[in-house]
């Protein structure tokens, strides 16, 4: 019990002492102004990664975004639109003061930015953001990942983390982008060889492919693909199934028939001592068959760590 209030003393005296001294000299912490500037969609109005083109007239991406922390004085968005394979960068999109706010992005926003008009914009064009949040105090966040220079020592680019960014639950509005769907899909033009153009594993956890092709077959269940060798590659790793929605074009991690989704790699793999299942597929993975280079875009996460290991893949 003398411990006790000996060490409740030496707080108090802390608390005193550091009432009576310069702020900016405080040792004890100012938690509220140390939150991040974070703005996400709110609960069930994530929008799709693909909007209808079929009318351009209704052709709206959004839903209602939040400031996560309440301390956002702005918030500004810059756009990356490939539009015909060309891409073209709009560094003011739109700008938010006040939360919550609904974000409406429409074909004819998209067209005027870039000076172009609605007839321009087709099926396949895509369009992505990168949102720019500065708090109250002038502190600004970016919806990026921090990359750090080994050799320099220095940190660059953004400032939010991948699981921030990439998992569901976070819902983030900081960065996303969608597509314009095709009218209709046709998913036996999923079935053939592919090249594996990235894959995103090699410099996550040293998993370097071994064979950079992979072949797509239909099933096992209708609008279900199997990319065999799966997302790795390696000998032990099972297939990855994956869901098509024929509607969107939007891919979703898939269940065998026992409702497993499947071993990515198993203990031993490029000397690492853990195995991993595969797990949900982050947002934003997509195939589009009405275009003539057919690629697929996946956001393959891993039960063992947490982040997307996305993987690119092209039909020969």
């Amino acid at each position: 019990m003398k411990n006790i209030k000996i060490s409740m003393m030496l707080l108090l005296s802390i608390l005193i002492f550091a009432s009576c001294e310069d702020e900016s000299k405080n040792p004890l912490p100012d938690f509220g102004s140390s939150q991040g500037a974070f703005v996400r969609f709110v609960l069930n109005e994530v929008p799709g990664a693909t909007v209808s083109f079929v009318d351009p007239s209704v052709a709206i991406y959004g839903g209602t975004i939040e400031d996560v922390n309440e301390n956002i004085s702005s918030y500004s968005l810059e756009m990356v639109a490939t539009v015909s394979g060309e891409q073209i960068f709009v560094n003011n999109f739109l700008e938010i003061t006040e939360f919550p706010a609904e974000l409406a992005i429409s074909a004819e926003d998209i067209a005027a930015s870039l000076g172009i008009t609605i007839d321009d914009l087709g099926f396949g064009d895509n369009f992505a953001f990168i949102a720019t949040a500065t708090r109250d105090d002038g502190v600004i966040s970016r919806g990026e990942e921090p990359i750090f220079d080994p050799d320099t020592g220095v940190l660059s680019g953004g400032d939010t983390s991948n699981n921030l960014l990439g998992l569901p639950g976070y819902r983030s509005a900081m960065a996303f982008n969608f597509t314009y769907a095709c009218p209709e899909f046709d998913i036996s033009e999923l079935a053939g060889t592919y090249n594996v153009d990235f894959n995103n594993l090699e410099g996550a956890l040293g998993l370097v492919d071994p064979n950079p092709t992979r072949e797509i077959i239909l099933g096992p269940r209708p609008n279900q693909v199997t990319v065999v060798g799966g997302s790795v590659g390696f000998v032990g790793g099972d297939d990855l199934i994956v869901n098509v929605d024929v509607t969107t074009g939007v891919l979703s991690l898939g269940l065998d028939a026992d409702g497993n989704a499947g071993l990515a790699f198993p203990v031993g793999t490029a000397g690492l001592t853990f195995d991993s299942d595969y797990g949900e597929f982050a947002p934003g993975g997509l195939v589009l068959t009405c275009l003539d280079d057919l690629t697929l875009d996946l956001r393959v996460t891993l039960t063992c760590c947490g982040g997307t290991f996305g993987m690119g893949l092209t039909k020969q």
